[in-house]
C-alpha cells in the first residue's frame, strides 16, 4: 500500500466485546476481528491515509505490519481503497 493511500470502512459495528469485535459488511456478512485487527479497524477514519494511520498507530505496529493487515482487510471487503458512494441520492 502507499503511504497516501485513502482508505475507507465497508462495515459497521454489529458486536464489541474485551477480546473481539464483530462488524456487518456491506453485503450483510459478519466477520470476527480478533484483539489485534480491532485495534487497527477502530483507528481508521473515513479518507485516513496509510500514512495518517500508521502515525496513530506507530507505537504498536511496524509499518509493514499495518500494510499486510490493512491489505488483507481489503481482500476481506472491511475496507477499501476506492471511493464508495452511500444512500439513495444517486
Amino acid at each position: 500500500m502507499e503511504p497516501t493511500e485513502e482508505l475507507h470502512k465497508t462495515t459497521y459495528v454489529w458486536k464489541e466485546e474485551k477480546d473481539f469485535t464483530i462488524v456487518i459488511k456491506s453485503d450483510g456478512e459478519k466477520v470476527i476481528l480478533n484483539k489485534t485487527d480491532t485495534i487497527i479497524w477502530k483507528n481508521i477514519n473515513d479518507d485516513d491515509s496509510v500514512q495518517e494511520i500508521f502515525i496513530k498507530l506507530s507505537d504498536v505496529f511496524t509499518y509493514e505490519k499495518l500494510c499486510n493487515r490493512l491489505n488483507e482487510f481489503v481482500k476481506i471487503g472491511i475496507i477499501t481503497n476506492k471511493d464508495m458512494f452511500w444512500g439513495d441520492d444517486l
